[in-house]
């Protein structure tokens, strides 16, 4: 396991993401648009959601035999989520009220 500063470089971003993310819909101003602020919300959640899929791939490259059980878990349980995500933003941003 000599790739362990590996798995604590990614903790660390991991961690780093999720606190500017935070930080981005903590100071988003109340005058925005409801929608924006959805949208802004979704972008948000992708990032995490992506971010734990890189950390899992890291894992999975630091540790082979127990990184392989994690990875294979994580990618089932946030393709569908990645996905939903995905979808509403397109759909938010292609919907237009004639």
């Amino acid at each position: 396991m000599d790739k362990i500063w590996l798995v604590y470089a990614a903790l660390v971003l991991l961690l780093a993401t999720a606190v500017l993310t935070a930080w981005v819909l903590v100071h988003t101003p109340d005058t925005e648009n409801a929608e924006t602020r959805r949208l802004r919300f979704a972008a948000v959640t992708f990032t995490g959601i992506l971010m734990l899929f890189v950390f899992t791939a890291i894992l999975f490259f630091a540790d082979a035999s127990t990184g392989k059980d994690i990875f294979e878990k994580a990618v089932t349980a946030m393709t569908p989520l990645a996905g939903t995500i995905i979808g509403y933003l397109f759909a938010s941003r292609g919907s237009t009220n004639p």
